[in-house]
């Protein structure tokens, strides 16, 4: 099942949310209301990041129960609280019962054959978000609950600009991973990873150098400091592709030694320059950033600890 388009998933986020209303309670010794739960408190329900999503996002077998649905709802790991930002912890049992309420609402699983679910969750914000965060597909869902706490007039425009800029992080990782991969059979066949990595990019931007670019953007010449570091999350994907696919074929070619292991990867990577250039109209070398990964990296640090600190408190009871 292919992702929902950008524009669905913000409509779909948008149309589904709901607000808590504040539930008060006259006391014999007050004349106003106490106020027992929090008011103003977004939440959306399972079922519908369930139809949004699918099930390889958000699964739920027919049979599983309210409670075996709890474990779904797995909090982003452990952050050093730093100030007055509260401690993010494990799935507990006070996490669920401040941001996971169960309801008797049943709903249809697969609205095609309409199998029932005995009930449904109610989770929020903060909620929503622990459950995209490490999902590097969910990017775009990660960083619509965010968003309050980046700009609370965020467009969906700025919106797509974040996204593409926080992608950055999750694919420069893989990048590195199938670049170790690639030093790993190079060192097999005597080859030297750093020269073949120059003739790898020469033939990605087509004839340009990581030295000329960096040049043409005015990026400052550091020590170990790769071009990887600023291109964009288009280029990067590519980039990533190109690898896979070359490694996968190198694995069943007949003659693997350097020479082959340089034609095909020379083949993948101008094969993923023309997908670039043919589905998002630009070159590789038109998609780089001064800003590179770490300052990238910093920036969502901040956002992420904005965001636990207010919306780990916004609760739903």
């Amino acid at each position: 099942m292919s992702l929902p388009s950008k524009q669905i998933v913000l409509n779909t986020l948008n149309q589904t949310r709901h607000k808590t209303t504040p539930d008060t309670q006259l006391s014999l010794f007050q004349e106003t209301p106490q106020i027992i739960t929090p008011s103003d408190a977004e939440y959306w329900h399972y079922s519908d990041l369930h139809h949004l999503y699918g099930n390889q996002y958000f699964p739920i077998a027919p049979d599983m129960t309210v409670h075996a649905w709890r474990h779904l709802v797995m909090p982003a790991e452990r952050i050093k609280p730093k100030g007055r930002m509260p401690k993010l912890t494990g799935p507990t049992p006070q996490f669920f019962y401040e941001h996971v309420l169960d309801t008797t609402a049943p709903y249809s699983i697969n609205q095609s054959a309409h199998k029932k679910i005995p009930g449904d969750l109610c989770m929020s914000r903060y909620a929503c978000w622990c459950m995209a965060r490490n999902n590097p597909d969910l990017i775009f869902a990660k960083t619509y609950f965010m968003a309050p706490a980046i700009d609370p007039n965020m467009s969906f425009g700025d919106m797509k600009k974040t996204t593409y800029k926080f992608a950055r992080i999750d694919l420069r990782n893989q990048l590195s991973h199938y670049e170790k991969i690639l030093a790993g059979i190079l060192k097999q066949h005597g080859g030297d990873f750093s020269n073949f990595n120059h003739s790898m990019t020469m033939a990605f931007f087509y004839g340009y150098s990581a030295n000329d670019i960096k040049a043409a953007y005015h990026i400052p010449e550091k020590t170990n400091d790769p071009l990887a570091n600023y291109m964009g999350s288009a280029s990067l994907c590519a980039r990533i592709t190109a690898l896979k696919n070359a490694i996968r074929r190198f694995d069943s070619a007949r003659h693997q030694n350097r020479e082959t292991l340089y034609q095909i990867l020379h083949d993948e990577l101008l094969k993923q320059r023309i997908y670039v250039l043919k589905n998002f109209g630009y070159a590789p070398e038109q998609d780089i950033f001064q800003n590179p990964i770490s300052t990238v990296q910093s920036e969502l640090n901040r956002a992420e600890r904005d965001f636990i600190y207010k919306y780990s408190r916004t609760k739903l009871r």
